[in-house]
């Protein structure tokens, strides 16, 4: 009998919550037949249920609302609001008795007379919600319902998807040792076989997880009608992509997220009838949420066609709340200044309400976004409404990420933070501190740089290569995590870390690597929290306060960048002039026309700060110094370190070279003329013959990710927008390719395993194959 209760529990509620959404429906058009059919063969299941449980109140109430709506069904009665309002007591009231009953296992006494009074055509204001009313708002969205598609013990599943995963994982490790052990095909196809049919078998388990958001939009037009009808509004909703599917857990995590941006919608975003009347609108107000799958990620948007929010009121409040200046409000995109609603305690709302308009909420979604790795963009025009959209991973059990090094460790960071990998080793980067804190100069912006070693607090001394992750946050601020290197993309199998690492705020899951090895997930919200970066309105990570005065006070000094030149003197250069700092090997350097230069990307650049008569060997730091319109290398041996130039500096008069000399750090420093190098060295750089490839502009992933290697290759990178003849073309799967000529193109797949139709294609990260391939396109070119 116990097992069969429980199966009644669940049916019911099952039940329950997908005639949220048909009730609503039916108000709308009582002539509906097929919705009204739905409702009552619900009480009718509930009622032949409750007599073969002997649950005699449920079954009265059952029953006197069968009554209702069989009247309804002959016509014999008409859907008004009151009835319709009646029902949905009836069904919140059975949904609470089974509730009851599935924590007792027994029928819950009770005196329903006056709700089964008020659908014989009793008011429903005369009845209060503990005796029969219509019960709150807050009530009837504060308790979701989750349908189960199999009826298992979720935990049973999750313990499941664990084993599954750590068979892949497994299998994993035994595919590296095959290959290191060079194993024969007579073993080979076995395990090949063997492999497939564990990733089928992650992949059906993967599916057990997911469940359509349908069961997210079911309950909405239930709660657009109780609140509008609080607030004595007109609003109705639509749904549409109800079929995307998420991970269940994901479902959870934006539930509420979700209520309260519509509750906002209807509370502060929808006008009264009259008012949209006279606005020339119609009185009903509409909200359009919609879901829709692109790519790992799911896309959810919801609209309204309400007044909007007015941008310039958001700066103000911003402005007088002292969380940004004017003169940064002068520089704000109309994107970060409708962010400013994320700020916490920032609200525009000219009333507190029981619903929304206490400055709090707005900043708890994008946190709650944020937390699982998703993002958050907010549109408005002032009069016409307002857009929101949620971007987020499609499940946060399997996670796509990069994993990078750091001291000898490997970390994982989610890919939907990352913007852009950058190698700090090559020539494109130029760093510079301001206080203690340390900037990145990153295709035109100044990115704040946090060392993920310092964080973790970890010796990365020994590391030979530096790398930079760009990373977004939910709000669209930018900042830099260097690291030791970056190693491969993957997707990471997330398991909850342990309490006491969780508390530092800084990891989000752990995994185990192909070696079985245990891997951290990075919180990147948490890492820019814990290193004093905002998270708020700044599009280039925008300061604490403190940090940011402590900005301005240094503003006024000139830093200067100080090492050691190659014949060891200790000399400095304003960094004003300073472009970037690059390392090369000696043997690039070069003596033409009785001057030095050095290749330097696809430009030959000429070197000043080589000493006459001696002969170089070994890695050479090269600093590059660019004024507007010439370009110069200057070469020195030793790191370089930053300083501010002292105001009591000597001017130089013996050296021309030199322009003055600074006492730092109780030793002499000889600061350079820049407008004497230049005079003497500058020149307009001389660009090289590199060879083409095209690269699609429109694939964030090609651009990210691709493009550094290609030029590493020793290319040169164009779009499709570019007039330029490209000597070969690099094309996704799914790209057309029989415009290019034969043999000018590179076809990346993106499965692992070719197929007998993709033999001639290059898996997407065998990084090997892809130089391989481009060196030999490069050959052939010469020849």
């Amino acid at each position: 009998m116990e097992d069969l209760i429980t199966e009644f529990v669940a049916e019911t509620q099952e039940m329950v919550e997908a005639l949220g959404s048909e009730i609503v429906a039916w108000e709308a058009d009582p002539t509906d037949s097929e919705r009204l059919n739905s409702i009552f063969r619900f009480v009718h299941t509930v009622k032949g249920n409750c007599g073969f449980f002997d649950f005699a109140r449920l079954e009265q109430l059952s029953h006197a609302a069968e009554d209702v709506l069989s009247d309804l069904r002959e016509g014999r009665r008409e859907a008004d609001r009151p009835v319709v309002s009646a029902v949905l007591a009836v069904i919140d009231r059975i949904s609470e008795i089974t509730e009851d009953i599935a924590a007792s296992g027994s029928c819950p006494p009770g005196d329903d007379s006056r709700l089964i009074a008020a659908l014989r055509g009793e008011k429903m204001e005369d009845l209060d919600s503990g005796d029969g009313g219509e019960g709150t708002v807050e009530k009837i969205t504060s308790k979701p319902v989750a349908v189960r598609s199999v009826r298992l013990p979720v935990d049973l599943l999750d313990r499941v998807m664990s084993g599954v995963s750590d068979v892949v994982l497994a299998r994993n490790e035994l595919t590296r040792q095959l290959n290191d052990l060079g194993a024969d095909h007579v073993l080979r196809a076995p395990f090949d076989r063997l492999s497939a049919l564990i990733t089928e078998v992650r992949d059906s388990m993967t599916r057990t997880r997911m469940q359509p958001i349908e069961t997210l939009f079911t309950s909405l037009p239930r709660m657009v009608r109780d609140l509008s009808s609080q607030l004595d509004k007109l609003v109705m909703i639509e749904t549409d992509g109800g079929d995307v599917e998420l991970d269940r857990e994901m479902i959870e995590v934006i539930r509420d997220p979700i209520v309260h941006l519509i509750r906002n919608s209807i509370d502060h975003g929808i006008e009264l009838p009259a008012e949209r009347k006279a606005a020339g609108k119609r009185e009903i107000g509409l909200i359009k949420i919609s879901a829709r799958q692109s790519g790992n990620k799911i896309i959810v948007e919801i609209n309204d066609d309400g007044r909007g929010v007015d941008a310039s009121k958001l700066v103000a409040k911003a402005i007088s709340a002292g969380i940004i200046t004017e003169a940064e409000a002068a520089e704000m995109t109309s994107e970060e200044k409708h962010m400013l609603m994320c700020e916490a305690g920032l609200s525009t709302a000219d009333r507190v309400t029981e619903i929304s308009g206490r400055g709090v909420g707005m900043d708890v979604v994008r946190a709650n976004v944020e937390h699982i790795g998703g993002t958050l963009e907010i549109d408005s025009i002032v009069g016409t409404g307002l857009r929101v959209l949620l971007q987020l991973p499609l499940t946060l059990s399997i996670t796509p990420a990069v994993t990078v090094t750091v001291g000898g460790q490997t970390m994982g960071i989610p890919h939907s933070f990352i913007e852009e990998i950058v190698d700090a080793t090559g020539n494109k980067i130029a760093f510079d501190q301001m206080g203690d804190r340390w900037f990145a100069g990153i295709r035109g912006q100044r990115l704040p740089c946090v060392r993920l070693a310092d964080m973790l607090d970890v010796d990365d001394s020994k590391a030979e290569r530096r790398s930079l992750v760009v990373l977004r946050l939910a709000g669209g601020n930018l900042f830099v995590l260097a690291v030791d290197d970056v190693v491969a993309h993957e997707e990471l199998v997330i398991k909850p870390v342990a309490p006491a690492l969780m508390t530092t705020g800084l990891y989000a899951g752990t995994t185990l690597s192909d070696e079985g090895t245990p891997t951290l997930l990075l919180d990147v919200t948490g890492i820019a929290r814990a290193a004093g970066l905002e998270i708020g309105v700044d599009g280039r990570g925008q300061l604490r306060e403190d940090a940011r005065r402590q900005w301005e006070h240094e503003e006024a000094k000139e830093p200067i960048i100080i090492f050691t030149t190659l014949d060891g003197r200790r000399r400095a250069l304003r960094m004003a002039v300073v472009e970037r700092i690059d390392t090369v090997d000696a043997g690039q350097l070069t003596r033409t026309g009785g001057s030095w230069r050095v290749v330097l990307g696809e430009n030959i650049v000429p070197v000043a700060g080589i000493p006459e008569g001696e002969e170089q060997s070994g890695k050479i730091r090269i600093l590059r110094l660019n004024d507007g319109h010439a370009v110069l290398a200057y070469a020195c041996r030793l790191d370089s370190d930053i300083a501010d130039l002292p105001e009591d500096f000597k001017p130089a008069k013996a050296d021309v070279e030199v322009e003055a000399v600074a006492l730092i750090d109780e030793k002499p420093v000889e600061v350079l003329d820049s407008h004497y190098l230049f005079a003497t060295y500058g020149e307009a750089p001389q660009l090289i013959d590199l060879p083409v490839c095209r690269l699609s502009a429109h694939d964030r992933w090609a651009q990210n990710f691709l493009k550094p290697v290609i030029e590493a290759a020793g290319y040169r990178v164009v779009d499709e927008s570019d007039g330029t003849a490209a000597d070969v073309a690099i094309c996704l799967d799914g790209e057309n390719t029989a415009s290019l000529p034969a043999g000018k193109h590179i076809v990346l797949r993106t499965a692992e395993e070719a197929d007998k139709d993709s033999e001639d294609t290059i898996y997407r990260y065998d990084r090997d194959g892809l130089v391989a391939a481009l060196g030999a396109a490069r050959k052939g070119k010469a020849a």
